[in-house]
């Protein structure tokens, strides 16, 4: 049975849909199931988990038994919110931040409950705990867990109490699968920022919060902290008006500092505010941090941190001190000084975390204390749709604030793996409804594909482009014909020596270098290519002179560029994946790519112009001629999941059944009801492979069989009584690296054996039934290429044009390109090592293999990558986060503005509409910073208007706050 990881026990049950009205449906669905079947809510949530694919609308419901359980879904149906119930819609994942709050709201025991009904922080805690305590600093257990008289606890009690309270939750959020891509912190949150982030060592750490405890309480005097809900520009004024000594400590937020100075002149400034109606909070602190009090401690601190030095590490550090991210060379003991003197500008930092695409925020505190900090700035930042989330909150079980935190988390999360939060064996559910599906056709307006978990899936596609247009400059320029005299080198000489701009010349002494790629029509493309490469088709490559910056590679009808252009042609592809892939190794130069419809086509005066001022993949088609570019990442189309019925998967025919992407389709299909499954590999399968498969009830054939061999396959397809496929898993082939100057064609013809040799030999030999789908396993580095990849990148560009030709001749045959698979054994581990570092990661087989059982209307990328870097290779945005459309009452009209602040404030502050006195303030009233950001989100859904945070919290009563929306509606 399986068994939930979320900190309050209760299971997490996903229901998605790529319709978000389907959400009530889908719960409708199995309410009814539920009704009917004796079941637990561990088996519904890992029967959803297991069988469904993860899209882009998604609610997440926690249940502990199977009254929450039912009583979640009826608040699904019902459209209705329910305090167990997470929901998004966001398309892309946005990069997580761990956020780290400094002192004063700490208070005794407040990691008591965290310590006795967390495992991962208890562990974490014990593990910090030792290492602080031979550092020379106190045990933070004992404030922790105990309550205590705050009076006789020290400097370096409290140090190592935030320290390890902070890191100990982000080891809870951690253990679940979410991890950071940046941490900020403020003020002493900065040591476990830091520490988080891996930028410095534990021992580092102890070292700051050592040096940073003695400085502390080195300071003589009485001193205080309070934190002011006023501008920042009215600081200097407060202060003036404000008898005794007081400094400007910290810029939380537009309308948020703190001050230090002597304890009357806090208690006098902090009443003086309040008494104005705005937000004032004096620390539990007694000590000046951030004032000029701190400069005598300057050369201690100096000292005690001299010799330590910031690490690398993927996750960004960005700072308090300096509102930047820390880099590697930043002075370490320096650094340490300014987060203790400087004015802290938190408000710089999180500018800086969202400016480095962060769009999850987790704060690791008991109780939360920036994440209003945080929404300021990202009113700075519209348009970012972002998730902000605490790890507990004073006065209420830390398993039940830390469950709601993650699920919320995790839900915004389209790459989440929910299956990381159940452990145990499943128990498969019989009779349990599908996912549903709208009812009507959307030929004609298609939605993009749902993401898939930790998976981007994605075409590539030509999109038209402006005109090339006449330029000024002019360049050498030399042609290179690789068939020593085509037609269209001629011509295109010709084209150009008519060119103002173009200076024609030998390859020694070109600017521009442009490559005639040959035609051999009729020839068998592998044989051809094998042939030439062994008499130096590539040696262009050495031809490039020492002036020349721009290498074009001419093709004639390589790319499929529109509807009405035939599948391409092999060779000419395949060489145009040979550039890509040759352009990596030559850093001073760019390989571009420009595909004609024909010879002809090169006596087009656009064509010297594109040559001499274009760039990129562009093909020129149609009539009259027009610009095509070549675009990946940016047209995502519609596809609908096969259903896994018995037509479908009767008997299921697997190339290269014995690799690891072969055996992964095997497993699949075997899992979910495959009745025959017959993989044809070189040596046959292993019997406890085969043993393996068979357990699920399907009859399993693993003769050996070479599919270059048409006798094996006939003799196969024999053994099999005639059976036609009803799916066809094309994966065998193999792959080799080696520079451009090490291809041979022995290499290429070994790639394309299996791949494309054998593929043609087994459609033209095994018995296929009609309409059954092909699917061919082809790799991204096909379409993009890669250092040392141009052999392999041609193999794969020809089995993509093999899938065109196969759809043309009437077969239902999509070529899936690749990304990397977990544990395929394709390349090497320092070859995966240097791919990872350009971007790609592992898939995980399951997941990959299920998305590719989808009605691709093309072929289709599948990988999983860093999105920066995907942008990068990709060459467009792979994604924007744009503020989603704020919803409003379930029947999509307006809320007017004084029900939904009468109400909403009923809601946050837990009392009776009624009773609420709206001519007073919100802060009167009771709302405080969390409170503020939970109104401010229920306002905007029920009217439409987003309430800047400052107003808020800047002594606005609700009457006023009623007369600013209804404002705000005129106004709009």
């Amino acid at each position: 049975m399986a068994v939930s990881r979320l900190p309050d026990g209760r299971v997490p049950v996903v229901l998605s849909a790529h319709d978000e009205n389907l959400i009530a449906t889908d719960a409708h669905a199995v309410l009814g199931y539920l009704d009917r079947t004796p079941c637990e809510v561990a088996q519904v949530a890992a029967q959803l988990t297991a069988t469904r694919r993860v899209r882009r609308h998604r609610a997440v419901l926690r249940a502990a038994d199977r009254a929450e359980l039912k009583d979640g879904l009826r608040a699904l149906v019902d459209g209705r919110e329910h305090p167990l119930i997470a929901r998004s819609s966001r398309r892309e994942r946005a990069r997580s931040a761990f956020v780290f709050p400094g002192q004063g709201g700490q208070w005794p025991a407040m990691g008591a409950d965290a310590y006795n009904h967390l495992p991962a922080y208890r562990a974490e805690a014990d593990r910090i705990d030792v290492v602080l305590q031979r550092g020379g600093m106190p045990s933070a257990l004992p404030f922790l867990t105990t309550p205590a008289d705050t009076a006789t606890v020290s400097q370096q009690e409290l140090h190592s109490a935030q320290f390890v309270h902070a890191v100990a939750l982000a080891a809870v959020w951690r253990s679940v699968g979410l991890v950071p891509d940046l941490t900020v912190g403020h003020s002493l949150g900065e040591v476990a920022a830091a520490y988080v982030a891996g930028v410095i060592t534990l021992r580092d750490a102890v070292a700051v919060l050592a040096a940073r405890a003695r400085a502390i309480a080195a300071t003589a005097g009485r001193h205080g902290v309070a934190v002011l809900g006023v501008d920042p520009a009215d600081v200097d004024g407060l202060i003036a008006a404000t008898p005794g000594w007081l400094e400007l400590s910290a810029v939380n937020a537009s309308r948020s500092v703190a001050v230090a100075g002597e304890s009357s002149a806090i208690a006098a400034i902090a009443a003086a505010v309040a008494g104005r109606g705005q937000f004032a909070r004096e620390l539990a602190m007694s000590f000046p941090a951030h004032t000029s009090a701190m400069d005598g401690q300057r050369d201690a601190l100096m000292r005690a941190l001299a010799g330590a030095a910031f690490t690398e590490s993927p996750v960004q550090f960005v700072g308090s001190a300096t509102g930047s991210v820390v880099s590697t060379g930043t002075d370490f003991a320096a650094y340490w000084y300014a987060n203790l003197r400087n004015t802290i500008r938190f408000d710089r930092a999180a500018q800086a975390v969202i400016a480095h695409g962060a769009g999850s925020f987790l704060e690791m505190s008991a109780h939360p204390a920036l994440l209003f900090a945080i929404e300021d700035a990202l009113e700075q930042a519209p348009g970012t749709d972002a998730v902000l989330v605490g790890s507990g909150r004073r006065d209420e079980p830390v398993t039940e604030q830390l469950s709601t935190g993650i699920v919320a988390a995790a839900v915004a999360d389209p790459a989440y793996r929910w299956a990381d939060l159940l452990t145990g064996a499943p128990q498969p559910l019989r009779g349990f409804p599908g996912a549903p599906m709208r009812a009507d056709h959307l030929w004609a307006t298609a939605a993009p594909l749902e993401p898939v978990a930790q998976l981007t899936v994605t075409t590539e596609s030509w999109q038209p482009r402006p005109d090339t247009r006449p330029g000024d400059a002019t360049a050498t320029v030399a042609v290179l014909d690789l068939d020593v005299s085509s037609p269209q080198a001629r011509t295109l000489r010709a084209t150009l020596t008519e060119h103002p701009g173009a200076i024609l010349t030998e390859p020694s002494d070109a600017d521009i270098l442009v490559v005639v790629a040959p035609t051999w029509p009729g020839l068998d493309p592998v044989a051809v290519l094998a042939d030439r490469i062994d008499s130096g088709l590539l040696s262009y490559a050495d031809q490039i002179g020492p002036r020349c910056r721009t290498v074009w590679l001419l093709t004639t009808a390589a790319e499929t560029v529109t509807a009405h252009d035939p599948p391409a042609e092999p060779a000419q592809a395949a060489l145009a994946a040979m550039h890509h892939s040759i352009g990596f190794e030559h850093a001073d130069q760019a390989f571009h790519h420009l595909d004609l419809p024909d010879a002809d086509s090169a006596a087009n005066p656009a064509v010297a112009e594109a040559i001499l001022s274009g760039s990129g993949e562009i093909a020129l088609r149609d009539e009259p001629a027009r610009w095509y570019r070549r675009a990946l990442g940016e047209d995502i189309s519609a596809a609908r999941p096969w259903e896994l019925t018995d037509a479908l998967i009767d008997h299921v025919v697997i190339t290269g059944g014995s690799g690891a992407i072969g055996l992964s389709y095997a497993r699949y299909l075997a899992a979910h009801g495959a009745a025959r499954i017959t993989l044809l590999s070189r040596h046959g399968l292993e019997a406890a492979a085969v043993a393996e498969l068979s357990a699920h009830g399907s009859h399993i054939d693993a003769p050996p069989c070479d599919i270059t061999d048409t006798a094996q396959l006939a003799a196969a397809a024999d053994a099999c009584a005639g059976t036609g496929a009803t799916l066809v898993i094309h994966a065998a082939g193999s792959a080799s690296f080696a520079p451009r100057a090490e291809v041979t064609g022995a290499a290429l013809a070994d790639m394309t054996a299996a791949k494309v040799t054998g593929l043609d030999r087994f459609v033209r030999t095994w018995p296929i039934r009609r309409g059954a789908p092909m699917l061919l396993c082809s790799s991204v580095i096909g379409v993009w290429g890669g250092k040392g990849t141009a052999g392999y990148a041609a193999a794969n560009r020809l089995l993509d044009v093999t899938a065109a030709r196969l759809r043309a001749d009437g077969h239902h045959c999509v070529s899936v390109r690749w990304g990397l698979w977990e544990g395929a054994g394709v390349i090497d581990a320092a070859e995966t090592a240097r791919v990872e570092r350009a971007g790609l990661k592992p898939m995980d087989p399951e997941r990959a293999v299920e998305a590719s059982l989808a009605d691709y209307p093309r072929d289709p990328l599948i990988l999983r990558a860093d999105r920066e870097r995907l942008r990068i290779l990709f060459g467009a945005d792979t994604g924007t986060r744009g503020e989603l459309a704020a919803p409003s009452t379930s029947d999509g009209s307006r809320m007017a503005a004084p029900a939904a602040v009468r109400s909403q404030l009923a809601v946050v502050l837990d009392v009776d509409a009624t009773s609420l006195d709206l001519d007073a303030t919100l802060f009167d009233l009771g709302v405080d910073s969390l409170l503020a950001l939970d109104l401010r989100k229920r306002l905007k859904k029920l009217t439409g208007q987003t309430v800047p945070l400052a107003t808020l919290l800047g002594g606005i009563t609700g009457t006023d706050l009623i007369a600013a929306i209804e404002e705000s509606e005129l106004l709009a």
